[in-house]
């Protein structure tokens, strides 16, 4: 991920935290993210955060935000030069007796990094799953993307055209989504590959 990448998957986690009353467990982080990365990606054919989501016993999660909540909250740990720094440092553990699985903001989001459409489709997964417990936002994230990657291999990343379908995303405009990919990996290798 470049730093742009980072800066905006930081925006991003500061506004779920914000819009959900400042903190949260890392079940509902990361499927609000889920969730609206998926109906975003289906939608407008452009990734909402650059994070790889792996396919994990309770659903989905984003591993580079996964990482860097678990230095946020003192699970693991990194170095000051550490790109996870960049959004571990904004983050904290909510506090408490075995609250290190909560985590809350200790920065206002920065708006400038989230554009009209990632606004409207965070505030949509916010408000359609920021109630629900963690089972069944965990079973609900359980979709085809989620299944694929997993009877594959146990925490294995999720294909992005999968998350793309399993958000609703046409056929027609399935295979354009493939083709930009392809692309956009083209250009990211600098031709290397034919």
């Amino acid at each position: 991920m470049t730093r742009d990448d980072i800066l905006k998957l930081k925006a991003v986690t500061l506004y779920i935290l914000k819009q959900c009353g400042g903190e949260l467990d890392f079940i509902h982080l990361f499927k609000i993210l889920y969730f609206a990365e998926r109906s975003h990606y289906a939608a407008y054919g452009k990734h909402l955060v650059a994070d790889t989501f792996c396919a994990m016993e309770r659903g989905p999660v984003p591993s580079f935000l996964y990482d860097a909540v678990k230095v946020a909250t003192g699970i693991s740990g990194c170095t000051d030069a550490s790109a996870l720094k960049l959004i571990s440092s904004a983050l904290a553990p909510a506090g408490g007796e075995c609250r290190y699985y909560i985590v809350r903001a200790l920065e206002e989001p920065d708006m400038d990094e989230l554009s009209r459409a990632a606004i409207a489709s965070l505030d949509k997964s916010i408000s359609e799953n920021q109630n629900k417990d963690a089972r069944q936002l965990s079973e609900e994230s359980h979709d085809e993307a989620w299944r694929e990657a997993w009877d594959h291999k146990h925490a294995s990343p999720m294909k992005s055209i999968s998350i793309a379908k399993a958000g609703g995303a046409e056929d027609g405009f399935a295979a354009y989504i493939a083709e930009q990919e392809k692309l956009d990996k083209y250009l990211a290798d600098d031709g290397k590959y034919c």
